[in-house]
């Protein structure tokens, strides 16, 4: 499917540039010379909007894909410069134009360190976890984008905390769920029993806290007999999944409840999609038998397998799955045969996962490839772009696929050696595509427009 495209675009290249003797103006050819972005070449013939270098040192976060704030007009990559959080924006003709609009010891932390940030669903406000960094306290900084003024806390939280993880509940609620750091280690008997549990530094609480900003600020808080780690909120923001940590098993959390429970999963888990009406949700797990993405639907408590190896899956339509794999992989084969060479393949499945529509897309990779791989879909063009690899020599060659589920066409839109990290998001119209990758060496934002 990829190399009927390329032959295809390359025709149409060539008939762009011998133009015809109709004698009507004719649109500029695309570029027949690929664009680079840090790390890759965008396909000869895909639309670049921009493509700006990223300062020096800064290397984007691969846990937080590009931001398109106030409603699309600007995208915030973030990631770390020099040891430090920042979050940088790009706006105005070509998204341009540069600005810090959060970062440690600066703009929206002054005194601290961001331990997580979110956008709120139309990216006006940006709610940040600010550790103080000459108190043990916590704040919850709210930043609206336009400002270019300092930003307040509107609310604070005393004591330590392990981890903090923060959301949006609709436009005026934040979700903020705080882990208390330890000062003592729980003792245990000559058998390994907990006699008594962790001892929690002062004044540190651990649990959900609701936050509404709507007019005068009120906090509420929800205490919780589970470890708290980074939370993925459901679309009806009743339930979350807790990814774990180290230190944490993965939970599920459900607010109208006021309970949460540990998620039979081994930590940390990747949620990758929830079901658009909150009864299920895709997840991706490294466990006992090999890395896998599964379905577990809330009614029934119950999971299902999706694709063996690979996490870039997510729900289309209804209740339909796209995934990307190998509909011939086994755990044993990606456990005993890492480096075979198996076909790269798309899946369209339904709920049950009975009628599934396999397509190839004429190139080969291997299990381990696979497990790298990442999807991110739009639902307004019903489209999905896939980060993946292919064998190569010295290194294995990056590419990024996008597919369209209406048309069932496939598009390579950049390829190159891999290094460094990569992250993508779509517009809210689903038309463009931000790509942030690189390393501490070069990084770059680029945005293109792939075929639909």
């Amino acid at each position: 499917m990829l190399r009927s495209f390329l032959f295809a675009l390359t025709l149409t290249l060539v008939l762009a540039a011998t133009g015809c003797s109709s004698g009507r103006p004719t649109k500029p050819p695309l570029p027949t010379v690929s664009v680079r972005t840090a790390t890759m070449n965008v396909s000869p013939g895909i639309e670049v909007l921009t493509h700006v270098a990223l300062p020096d040192g800064f290397v984007p976060s691969p846990d937080y894909p590009p931001m398109w704030l106030q409603s699309g007009q600007e995208v915030a990559i973030a990631g770390t410069r020099n040891g430090h959080t920042a979050i940088i924006g790009y706006s105005g003709d070509g998204y341009r134009t540069e600005r810090v609009i959060a970062e440690d010891g600066g703009i929206g932390a002054p005194d601290g360190r961001i331990l997580d940030f979110a956008a709120n669903a139309d990216g006006m406000v940006l709610a940040l976890a600010v550790a103080d960094a000459n108190a043990p306290r916590l704040d919850v900084i709210t930043r609206d984008v336009i400002s270019a003024g300092a930003a307040s806390p509107v609310s604070s939280f005393e004591g330590t905390f392990e981890s903090a993880s923060i959301g949006w509940l609709g436009d005026f609620t934040i979700p903020l769920a705080l882990q208390a750091r330890e000062v003592a280690p729980p003792s245990r008997d000559r058998m390994g029993f907990v006699n008594s549990p962790p001892t929690p530094a002062a004044g540190a609480s651990s649990g959900l806290y609701t936050i509404n900003v709507s007019g005068a600020v009120t906090t509420g808080y929800l205490k919780l007999n589970c470890t708290q780690s980074r939370l993925s909120w459901s679309p009806d923001g009743i339930v979350a999944i807790g990814a774990g940590s180290a230190k944490a098993l993965p939970i599920l959390l459900n607010r109208s409840k006021e309970s949460c429970q540990q998620f039979n999963a081994k930590a940390p888990i990747r949620v990758l999609a929830w079901q658009h009406d909150s009864k299920a949700f895709l997840y991706w797990e490294n466990g006992p038998n090999g890395a896998a993405t599964y379905r577990y639907d809330l009614d029934a408590m119950r999971g299902r397998l999706v694709v063996i190896v690979s996490g870039a899956a997510t729900f289309v339509g209804n209740d339909q799955i796209l995934a990307f794999g190998n509909s011939d992989l086994t755990f044993r084969e990606a456990q005993f045969s890492p480096g075979r060479e198996i076909r790269a393949e798309v899946a369209l499945s339904n709920a049950s996962g009975s009628d599934t529509d396999v397509q190839s897309l004429g190139f080969n990779t291997t299990a381990p490839l696979l497990a790298a791989s990442t999807m991110t879909y739009a639902p307004p063009t019903d489209s999905a772009a896939i980060a993946t690899f292919s064998p190569g020599s010295p290194a294995p060659v990056r590419k990024i696929v996008t597919y369209s589920v209406t048309t069932k066409k496939a598009f390579l839109v950049a390829f190159g050696p891999a290094r460094g990290g990569v992250s993508m998001s779509w517009s809210p119209r689903g038309r463009y595509l931000a790509i942030a990758d690189g390393d501490a060496v070069s990084a770059a934002l680029t945005i293109i427009m792939p075929p639909q």
